[in-house]
């Protein structure tokens, strides 16, 4: 491989995404490479969290919002908590993190993004699912390690 210019860390809130943001941390203040944070949110949560967790007869917290005031409420809620959180695991790199945000199918997306911008390297941790869940229904983590163009590292 050749030399590390630019890491791909993307993050889901979990323990498994901290773990890997501080080993992709480790890893670009011994290469100099840049690293970007990225979180792939579904449109499937749109729904839930505008009609989150109301009490009958009033109506829900967020059923006043639209689509794009709810989509931008997730979005500030990622920088704020996910994005905070794995800047600290991260700690201090070579070049402050570029923090990117994107919708659609998680593996999908953090494939696309890779190819799009020249990634070196995909840092993903991976979730304590089941053996017969990820039977079932795989996980981001294998789909990215199958589809992705750049090697990935799965950190546990």
């Amino acid at each position: 491989m050749s030399a590390l210019k630019h890491i791909l860390v993307p993050t889901d809130g979990s323990q498994g995404a901290l773990d890997a943001a501080t080993f992709a941390g480790n890893l670009a203040r011994d290469t100099g490479a840049r690293v970007t944070l990225l979180a792939v949110h579904s449109e499937d949560m749109l729904m839930p969290y505008a009609w989150g967790a109301g009490e009958w007869p009033a109506l829900p917290a967020n059923a006043v919002l639209s689509m794009e005031e709810i989509r931008a409420s997730v979005e500030k809620a990622t920088a704020e908590n996910e994005f905070a959180q794995c800047a600290n695991a991260l700690g201090e790199v070579p070049n402050a993190a570029e923090r990117v945000q994107l919708w659609g199918h998680a593996a999908e997306e953090i494939c696309r993004y890779a190819v799009d911008n020249g990634v070196d390297l995909i840092v993903m941790g991976t979730r304590g699912r089941s053996n017969f869940s990820r039977l079932l229904l795989g996980s981001v983590s294998t789909q990215v390690a199958n589809h992705a163009t750049c090697p990935v590292t799965l950190v546990r």
